[in-house]
């Protein structure tokens, strides 16, 4: 027998209700738009990290989620296809807006990930030369 506690659907269920019903407050407070449901998993992804919600609260909820997903963009698939006068006239300027900041983001991504990378070696260069000092004192 397994040490996880099996949690039911209506338990699952309400705890993704109560963090989309904090996460659509927030969204509504915040001077920026920022979509609820973004918030909702930074949130949920917070309290995973924290350890104030548990996985096996979430999981067997989340991972029937996951396998829809493909069924979940069925909406925003369908507004795409009623915005093709919008596509046909700029479409090749959103194809290069979208190239552009996708090219930005990860140069980015790279050089911030380079800057943190060569930040933690030189912490571990610096922390050999610190434990000597101190042993030879």
């Amino acid at each position: 027998m397994s040490g996880k506690k099996e949690y039911g659907f209506l338990t699952q269920a309400f705890i993704f209700a109560v963090i989309m019903f904090v996460s659509n407050g927030i969204a509504g407070i915040l001077p920026i738009p920022i979509p609820a449901s973004v918030i909702g998993l930074v949130l949920l992804f917070t309290l995973l990290s924290a350890g104030v919600i548990k996985l096996e609260q979430v999981e067997s909820l989340g991972a029937a989620l996951t396998s829809l997903i493909g069924f979940l963009f069925v909406p925003s698939g369908i507004s795409v296809m009623n915005s093709l006068g919008v596509m046909q006239k700029y479409g090749l300027s959103i194809v290069f807006v979208i190239f552009l900041a996708t090219v930005i983001l990860l140069a980015a991504t790279g050089l911030f990930s380079q800057f943190i990378l060569a930040a933690g070696s030189k912490k571990q260069k610096a922390a050999p030369l610190e434990t000597a000092k101190k042993t030879a004192s």
